[in-house]
């Protein structure tokens, strides 16, 4: 995995941490539902890396058995994430959304942190 999407990862992991403790102290949202939304974006994340990376490597590593087992694991998470709302789990809409925006908001400060300086004369 390139180190871009390593640190993606660890400001990911940080930003649900700190939006997790902010649930549990002020009540806004649902802790649970922050943090379940931030697992389901954080494992589909590294299915996804996993999957690039087979898809894209030379012929002789590429092993078809694998890729479908990382294209099954990515759609079971999300048709038992589907599963878990129409058992009617109780989980909080707004806060499970909070929880997926967590690794969007990761990916452009990873972003910006590394886009270079232009100035302006």
């Amino acid at each position: 995995m390139s180190s871009r999407l390593l640190e993606i990862e660890r400001l990911h992991l940080g930003l649900l941490v700190a939006v997790v403790c902010a649930a549990l102290v002020t009540g806004w949202f649902a802790p649970l539902s922050v943090l379940l939304g931030g697992i389901v974006m954080g494992v589909n994340l590294r299915l996804l890396a996993a999957l690039t990376a087979r898809l894209l490597a030379p012929g002789a590593t590429r092993r078809p058995g694998v890729v479908v087992a990382l294209v099954l694991a990515k759609f079971g998470l999300y048709i038992g994430l589907i599963g878990m709302l129409l058992w009617r789990l109780p989980i909080e809409p707004m806060a499970f959304a909070a929880g997926t925006t967590l690794l969007l908001i990761a990916s452009v400060i990873s972003s910006l942190r590394a886009a270079p300086v232009v100035a302006l004369s």
